[in-house]
């Protein structure tokens, strides 16, 4: 059963991202086509392996509760404004400071992708493994 889902969860992150990216011209605070795809991808995979199948069925699986799962996290990450300010024009001091609280910023959010990716792996694993 894993190639079924393998293949819906990618079907679905890439027909999300392809259309968030061209249309919306949103992919969340990283601003990154890739990684946007990816969060969908484990997300729609994890969330649809789990949820109860529901919908129609195609090579003995539910595809419904991928895409379900691939829209709300493609909408919430659409919802996080992107990570580019305007520049300013104000003296170097508060630049640099500025600069800093940026870099912490972005190393926070950072970690958090990969903790969370780490943790839809895990559940992944988990569910094929039960």
């Amino acid at each position: 059963m894993i190639v079924p889902h393998l293949v819906f969860a990618l079907l679905m992150a890439l027909v999300l991202s392809v259309i968030f990216a061209t249309v919306f011209r949103r992919t969340g605070p990283w601003a990154n086509v890739p990684l946007f795809f990816l969060i969908i991808f484990m997300a729609s995979w994890a969330g649809g392996i789990w949820l109860t199948p529901f919908g129609p069925s195609i090579w003995g699986t539910y595809w419904l509760p991928f895409l379900i799962v691939g829209l709300i996290f493609a909408l919430f990450l659409a919802a996080i404004p992107p990570s580019r300010e305007e520049e300013s024009t104000v003296e170097l001091v508060n630049q640099e400071k500025e600069m800093a609280k940026r870099r912490k910023a972005f190393l926070a959010l950072s970690i958090f992708l990969w903790v969370f990716l780490g943790l839809l792996a895990a559940v992944i694993i988990i569910r094929y493994l039960a």
